[in-house]
């Protein structure tokens, strides 16, 4: 059996379905998390995993000591932003020799991520043996950092694929549902502003409703649009629920360093409309097949998107479905799960 140790920020649904896939492979998993996070979710008990509060360690030599007395075989990191685990895990290589990797998301900008690369052999390259990339466009900036080839993994992320390719695609060749389902946080970078003012901009939506699923600091904002309504944070559970009785989803983000939201709409069977900065756009969303892609922040460029959607035929919008479900194959939570062990 196994022991894998995961130092992590905020523990989502994504991350629990690999977790359990872990445990399924004869491992357990001791799991350090941040317990003030953005969102209400809160990870469930599991068998074989034990939880400590990132806040109850005061100090590098205290999670240091807990870390000695768990003995992993795998420290699994979500990245650098938490500097105790860096310090941590600099500290535990120097004293052993297991595989030690850095969940990474993010896309390669430039400007201030020059400082990452000037200083990575001092840093990520000693916190690090392996880099764990979300997707492709995340491969650049492990290269920049000094990752070789052979210590770049991907992926990083997976969607509950169980859950959401329950959804059935078939029950709406019926009576195809018009509805375009939006879920994430009401913040500035998710692009609301800009996708409501194309919204309302459309004279004739041809019955369509938008629906908006999360929480946020711009909730108030929302309110007064032509045909929107409005629904608060869900589990998994309901999202696939939500998914069943919507036609469509968009997401409007200004950046999105991944979303795996899409994924999770691609394997619910919907057709997807996205900006096309989002990272998991190279795998879930290709224009004309399951969807279309619009320009983050243009209102214009998001109208003639939702115009497509709007004016597609229920047999073009079930064909772009099934594509959608065909692409989410393309990761699950065992992949992920797979190619973490690997490296043991």
């Amino acid at each position: 059996m196994k022991t894998i140790l995961i130092l992590y920020s905020e523990l989502m649904p994504y991350n629990i379905v690999v977790i359990k896939e872990l445990l399924r492979m004869d491992c357990t998993a001791h799991i350090v998390r941040w317990t003030k996070c953005k969102t209400p979710y809160i990870p469930p008990e599991l068998p074989n995993v034990v939880y400590y509060d990132r806040n109850s360690f005061s100090d590098p030599s205290s999670l240091l000591n807990q870390v000695r007395n768990i003995k992993p075989d795998l420290i699994w990191v979500s990245g650098w932003i938490d500097k105790l685990y860096c310090k941590v895990v600099g500290s535990y290589r120097k004293e052993c020799n297991i595989p030690i990797v850095a969940g990474c998301d993010t896309q390669w900008q430039g400007g201030k991520q020059w400082l990452n690369v000037l200083f990575s052999p001092l840093r990520h390259k000693r916190w690090f043996s392996h880099i764990q990339i979300a997707g492709i466009w995340q491969y650049e900036y492990a290269r920049r950092l000094g990752f070789k080839r052979s210590q770049i993994i991907e992926p990083f992320y997976s969607a509950d694929t169980n859950i959401f390719q329950k959804v059935s695609i078939s029950s709406k060749e019926i009576s195809y549902p018009r509805r375009l389902l939006f879920i994430g946080r009401f913040a500035k970078v998710k692009g609301l502003s800009f996708l409501l003012n194309a919204w309302k901009s459309i004279p004739d939506r041809k019955d369509w409703v938008l629906t908006l699923i999360g929480n946020g600091p711009l909730r108030d904002t929302l309110d007064g649009f032509p045909d929107v309504e409005i629904k608060d944070f869900m589990s998994q559970e309901e999202l696939a629920v939500e998914m069943q009785n919507s036609g469509a989803f968009i997401l409007p983000s200004v950046f999105e360093p991944w979303a795996l939201v899409l994924h999770e709409a691609a394997a619910g069977g919907l057709p997807i409309l996205s900006s096309n900065c989002c990272g998991a756009v190279p795998y879930f969303v290709l224009e004309n097949y399951n969807g279309h892609l619009f320009t983050p922040g243009d209102v214009s460029s998001i109208r003639k998107a939702l115009q497509s959607l709007i004016n597609s035929s229920d047999e073009e919008l079930i064909r772009m479905s099934y594509k959608s479900r065909e692409l989410s194959r393309r990761i699950n939570p065992e992949i992920v799960a797979q190619t973490l062990l690997s490296i043991i």
